[in-house]
């Protein structure tokens, strides 16, 4: 049975709430020209989201995929090393691995939480394997503090928490556990 167009109602992941200030603050930026990384509502942002989510830095990115880049350029990875990555998740964190020309080990997600699991990335851990890239997905923080018990020593983690804003685990906003943690304010995020 074909659907006719007019059957088909469109379900939009999320809509923008643009009720307080958002106009001004857009307004302001055209006029006064800081429309691109840097201005003080860039620095403003970057201050209050450090305060909120608890940690001493934050650093704003043009897109979450760059976010995790990065991080991992950051922390030195590169050829040679080994990266998990949870095979339930969105292209970027296998992606940004790519791009520094590490190697992506994919490891499977817990049915549940659908999240990865300390078990599972005890299991893929070799010698090369220099970070894993837990995501907290769909709201579902990973623990990492369980995390870290599964890597081996000097082995970093870089969160991606894009769609956990808000969450906690054990009393701690989601990235205050990593080394790295990377957010994203896309249309279809919390927030």
């Amino acid at each position: 049975m074909a659907i006719q167009n007019q059957d088909v109602r469109r379900i939009a992941v999320a809509y923008p709430d643009l009720q307080g200030n958002e106009m001004k603050y857009v307004t302001d930026c055209i006029a006064t020209e800081w429309v691109s990384s840097q201005g003080p509502y860039v620095k403003r942002f970057e201050d209050a989201f450090a305060e909120w989510t608890g940690v001493e830095h934050a650093i704003t990115c043009s897109n979450g995929t760059a976010a995790l880049h990065l991080a991992l350029v950051a922390q030195g990875i590169g050829p040679g090393d080994e990266v998990i990555v949870p095979s339930m998740t969105y292209v970027a964190s296998a992606n940004a691995v790519s791009y520094v020309g590490a190697t992506v080990v994919l490891v499977d997600s817990d049915p549940t939480s659908l999240n990865v699991t300390p078990q599972a990335v005890a299991a893929a851990v070799t010698a090369r394997t220099k970070a894993v890239i837990p995501v907290d997905l769909y709201g579902m923080p990973v623990d990492i503090p369980a995390l870290r018990d599964a890597l081996p020593q000097g082995a970093i983690v870089v969160e991606d928490a894009a769609e956990a804003i808000g969450a906690r685990v054990r009393g701690t906003h989601v990235g205050g556990h990593s080394d790295i943690a990377t957010f994203s304010f896309f249309g279809n995020k919390t927030l």
